[in-house]
């Protein structure tokens, strides 16, 4: 008969295979071969003789029994982990290595702050940061924890918002020499830079007041990198959009002006995205603190409730 930590391996790895959707991504998270995780999976089936997952070389799901397993198995697996660590100890103490994955423009910037002020409390942690500014498979990637801009449209992941960034208009003072003065009325016929998804063809505008006012825009650059959209806005390329914390200091030096300054984009929502599951690694716990202190500090942000 198995020991009883061997079944928690062996559900540990079906989770993790059912969360990635094939053996081969749950292969690398768990840093073992592929053959061994179909060796675990088949074990397990074994164990409780009956088919938990339909795979061929290129299709995989989970059965009825399969999809029944994943959610008790989350709940043991949440229910073990979170008793080794009160016994050991361990819940003060963010050890290993953390994973996150963060959008490349904030990650140049006040994550990395958060990261670097996470090792100087806790130097004997190590952590692997990934910048992308694309939608990332989670599970997939072996990460704990996902910093992303905008609503997490993954209904099998954990979302926590963080707060919201304000944004608002800017252009270089070569491109305002060029164009003149911007007003709503001539916005629409003035170069701006794109950022997808966040910043083209139709942009809503707020006053103090919360009143709203919709007008199209022309992008003829678009760029999907928070970093390339500014830079090119500090080229004169277009008028663009920037968060306060990105370009409060180029404004104070006079390389950039705020345009239309009565009026504000709608702020982009930051969540951070977690698997499935109560139980959370110390580092994971402290590295959210340690983010949401330095957002604190950054002008224009707003808390989350």
């Amino acid at each position: 008969m198995k020991p009883i930590h061997d079944r928690l391996d062996l559900l540990d790895t079906f989770v993790r295979v059912a969360e990635a959707g094939s053996l081969s991504k749950a292969a690398r998270t768990l840093g073992i071969t592929q053959p061994t995780a179909s060796r675990r999976l088949l074990e397990l089936e074994r164990m409780l003789g009956c088919k938990l997952a339909l795979r061929t070389t290129a299709s995989f799901s989970l059965t009825d029994e399969g999809r029944q397993l994943v959610a008790e198995a989350r709940a043991l697996a949440d229910r073990w982990a979170g008793l080794a660590e009160r016994i050991s100890g361990a819940r003060s103490r963010p050890e290993g290595t953390l994973r996150v994955i963060g959008p490349s423009g904030y990650g140049t910037g006040f994550l990395t702050d958060a990261v670097t002020d996470l090792r100087a409390a806790w130097p004997q942690l190590r952590v692997e940061l990934t910048l992308t500014d694309r939608v990332v498979d989670l599970a997939a990637s072996g990460a704990e924890c996902w910093v992303c801009v905008g609503e997490v449209r993954d209904p099998g992941l954990v979302s926590r918002a963080l707060g919201s960034m304000e944004r608002v208009l800017v252009a270089s003072p070569a491109l305002l020499a060029r164009t003149g003065p911007v007003t709503l009325a001539r916005l629409p016929t003035l170069p701006c830079v794109g950022l997808v998804p966040h910043v083209m063809g139709t942009l809503r505008l707020l006053d103090r007041s919360g009143r709203a006012q919709m007008v199209p825009i022309d992008t003829p650059l678009r760029t999907d990198s928070l970093l390339s959209s500014y830079r090119a806005i500090l080229n004169g390329d277009g008028i663009g959009a920037a968060a306060p914390w990105m370009c409060q200091a180029d404004i104070d030096a006079g390389r950039i002006r705020r345009v239309l300054p009565r009026w504000w984009l709608e702020p982009v929502s930051i969540h951070v995205a977690m698997p499935p599951g109560a139980y959370r690694p110390a580092r994971v716990t402290a590295f959210i603190d340690a983010l949401r202190r330095r957002m604190h500090r950054l002008p224009g942000f707003r808390p989350a409730a």
